[in-house]
Formats: structure tokens, C-alpha cells, sequence
């Protein structure tokens, strides 16, 4: 799940949306430690550890996808 700076700031501000459950500090998980970003959203929401993989991915695809036009 590599992604560029300026996506990991989009995504961590995408899943403080989704998910208020999840706080400030949850979300200061350093850049490129995706497992630990991962096992945060599974712990403060409860999914599985598939689950929260998929949550991640589904943001990629809808907020950080180059537009193809």
C-alpha cells in the first residue's frame, strides 16, 4: 500500500470523517507505517483486520485515483 505524502495526509483526513471514533493521536501514525494505521482503524472500530484493509483500499480508489479524463 504505497502511496505519496500529500495521499497519506488524504486519507488519514478522510478516515477522521468517516470514522469520529478515531482520535488526533490515532491519526499521527508516522508516513509509510500503513500496518500500524491498519491495526488503529481495527482496534477503535472493531473490524477485522480484512475489514480495516478494505476501508483503506476503498478510500484509495475513491479519493486518490488519478482521474482518467
Amino acid at each position: 500500500m504505497k502511496m505519496q505524502l500529500r495521499d497519506w495526509w488524504v486519507l488519514k483526513r478522510v478516515l477522521r470523517q468517516r470514522y469520529p471514533q478515531l482520535s488526533d493521536e490515532d491519526l499521527e501514525v508516522t508516513y509509510g507505517k500503513e500496518q500500524e494505521l491498519i491495526a488503529c482503524l481495527q482496534q477503535r472500530t472493531g473490524k477485522s483486520k480484512e475489514e480495516a484493509k478494505r476501508i483503506i483500499k476503498s478510500i484509495q480508489v475513491a479519493y486518490l485515483q488519478p482521474s482518467l479524463l
